[in-house]
């Protein structure tokens, strides 16, 4: 049996043996949290609407940030949407005035994690460190959470050795919560940071490294297959766009066009609108090694076009660099070469982010991973 599915029979099963109303209530709040993070936004959905319908509710204050949570991330986990990191900073607020010793945490550990997507990376930290400071030892849920933030900022940083240990301690928390959304979350995040990684290395390194594409190529697959056996749906549009560009990167374009046409419109649906310029740009070198220039060219355009969407220095980077490829194999060098200048700004970009990102977390003082 799955850990998820032990995490939502371990919840069924307290809400069945609870006499107490109360008790009740905030129990299936939690439930409604742990499906908005399998993907499964409309139960979610239909459970806090329940929730917030019953006439004992607004009763206890102290569920109003668990149902601010649960929308929050049934937000996110649709389509990475805006307004979730509004809602879990509700959430939070609301956990602070009503004093709710485990909503807190939880909620602070999410909003550093929103808070990082959209590279606010002050507020992140900040964030973080409350997550760290609030959270009780045995609240594996805000533990686990906050382990992987942590783990995801050192290793977007380009610091994964020193990332690793904080995986492993998520990974310790979510067993021991038997949560395997957050199994899932954590070999999702790695395989996508080893993606960009690679990606970066081939871009702007002397050469494809091709030990880390071998292991990217293998923690997205295992990604994949952890997905499946924990029956998360959300965002599982995103695993074969890491896939297609590891595709590309090891010269087989025919496999990764026919990824990137198989389901780059859903993975774009599920929230991915920054990356599509890359995924074009990519599009673009692959029809160029099939012998379609003139598609390639067609397709280069578009991803041009797409750029001003594209909100991460590293996409940016990473695309530009394979629109340079594409016209100077088109013999276009003038936008060749102005697609290397902006590939090289980016990438500076990029650089000077993961640097001050870095130095805040030496600024925070965080503990030891054994210690969180």
């Amino acid at each position: 049996m799955s850990a998820v599915n032990r995490r939502l029979l371990a919840l069924d099963h307290d809400i069945a043996q609870r006499r107490s109303p109360r008790v009740v209530l905030f129990l299936r709040a939690e439930r409604a949290v742990v499906l908005a993070r399998l993907g499964e936004t409309t139960r979610a959905r239909t459970e806090i609407a329940s929730l917030r319908a019953e006439p004992g509710a607004r009763e206890y204050p102290s569920l109003e940030p668990w149902l601010l949570l649960g929308e929050g991330l049934a937000d996110f986990y649709a389509d990475l949407a805006g307004s979730a990191r509004e809602r879990v900073r509700r959430a939070l607020v609301q956990a602070r005035s009503t004093r709710s010793t485990r909503a807190l945490p939880l909620a602070a550990a999410w909003l550093a994690h929103l808070e990082f997507h959209v590279r606010e990376d002050i507020r992140a930290v900040e964030a973080l460190v409350l997550a760290l400071n609030t959270a009780q030892a045995d609240h594996h849920g805000a533990r686990s959470r906050l382990c992987l933030v942590l783990a995801g900022m050192l290793h977007y940083a380009g610091a994964e050795e020193r990332a690793q240990p904080w995986y492993s301690q998520a990974r310790v928390h979510a067993q021991a919560e038997g949560d395997g959304a957050a199994l899932s979350s954590i070999m999702y995040n790695m395989a996508l940071l080893r993606v960009v990684d690679v990606r970066l290395t081939a871009a702007f390194g002397a050469h494809t490294d091709a030990a880390a594409l071998r292991r990217a190529m293998l923690g997205t697959e295992s990604s994949i297959f952890l997905d499946r056996s924990v029956s998360t749906r959300a965002l599982s549009h995103h695993p074969p766009m890491q896939q297609a560009q590891l595709l590309v990167l090891a010269g087989q374009p025919a496999e990764a066009l026919a990824l990137y046409d198989a389901y780059t419109a859903q993975a774009v649906a599920e929230g991915l609108t920054s990356c599509e310029a890359l995924f074009l740009a990519d599009q673009a070198w692959c029809l160029i090694q099939l012998g379609r220039g003139s598609q390639a060219l067609d397709r280069a355009r578009v991803a041009d076009s797409a750029l001003p969407a594209a909100t991460e220095p590293e996409d940016r980077a990473i695309a530009h660099a394979m629109l340079a490829q594409v016209h100077a194999r088109l013999g276009l060098q003038d936008l060749a070469d102005r697609h290397t200048r902006l590939a090289m700004q980016d990438h500076q970009r990029y650089r000077q982010r993961a640097d001050t990102l870095l130095a805040l977390l030496d600024h925070a003082d965080l503990p030891p991973p054994g210690q969180v």
